[in-house]
């Protein structure tokens, strides 16, 4: 026999209410919007699939459960009952106007329907407990309601019809809650570099010459941007003292007499006026 899952019959049992209702059938227990017949009708499958007198953590089965009943499904559907149709004097499932499955089917139509299909089964349950009857179509009613048996109750109190709040993530389709983490993201700081000299330079702004590099030095040994010149350099330095020597006295130089008579290589010496002589016509 086929079981299934906790998490995905409390779900099933969820989504057929809504769409029940959406289909506009009428209910007074609604299990998509009471949590307390949402709790109920899982309290209910847990007593008529017990294991002993504890819940059957496997889960439900969709076929008959215990006794020799002919009932069907997770809710164990009583087939003597809703096994035909029952639209005369109460609700019914077969030929039930707002779930297009469950009309023009016989009594073993319905068997296997709700023995395979685990939507078709959570709206034939639903509708059953919106029947005259309601909880007391179940034996086990009583079962959950005795103090003395409160395991199926408490076990259902875990599960929430609001999806997002109950337990059942870990059935066969897990449901995913809304995420309303809000993220934070942290402003973006965008730091604007300081302008170099080298940009003003672009710009046509003068050229600072302390800003260049002190490994570069001028043949004192000094950096160009450490030099600082005086109001007179090396030179001018010992211009003072190029300057003080005095202009000789003329009358102290020493003059050399020149002789009056010019000596030839050859013969003998002349004097100037002979010289003149000869050069006369």
């Amino acid at each position: 026999m086929e079981k299934v899952s906790w998490g995905r019959w409390t779900l099933a049992l969820v989504k057929a209410a809504q769409e029940l209702r959406e289909a506009g059938f009428a209910m007074s227990k609604d299990p998509s919007q009471d949590n307390e017949v949402y709790q109920n009708l899982i309290a209910l499958s847990a007593a008529e699939w017990r294991k002993g007198d504890e819940v059957d953590m496997d889960g439900p089965g969709m076929g008959k459960a215990i006794g020799g009943e002919e009932s069907y499904s997770p809710l164990q559907i009583y087939m003597p009952v809703w096994g035909k149709d029952t639209s005369d004097k109460d609700v019914t499932i077969i030929n039930n106007e707002f779930v297009p499955e469950f009309q023009g089917i016989d009594r073993q139509g319905l068997i296997d329907l709700i023995s395979t299909d685990v939507d078709l089964a959570a709206k034939a349950a639903i509708i059953v407990l919106n029947s005259r009857k309601g909880y007391d179509n179940w034996s086990t009613w009583s079962i959950v309601q005795n103090e003395d048996t409160p395991q199926y109750m408490d076990y259902a109190k875990q599960f929430d019809n609001d999806l997002t709040a109950g337990s059942q993530f870990d059935g066969d389709e897990p449901v995913t809650p809304t995420d309303t983490t809000t993220t934070t993201v942290p402003p973006t700081t965008t730091t604007v570099p300081e302008e170099t000299q080298e940009e003003d330079d672009d710009d046509g702004g003068e050229i600072d010459t302390t800003s260049r590099s002190a490994g570069i030095t001028n043949i004192f040994g000094t950096p160009p941007q450490d030099y600082k010149p005086t109001k007179t350099g090396t030179f001018l330095k010992y211009f003072d003292t190029v300057t003080s020597f005095k202009k000789p006295d003329p009358t102290k130089f020493k003059t050399k007499k020149v002789d009056e008579q010019i000596q030839f290589p050859s013969g003998r010496p002349v004097n100037i006026e002979e010289v003149l002589d000869l050069l006369e016509p």
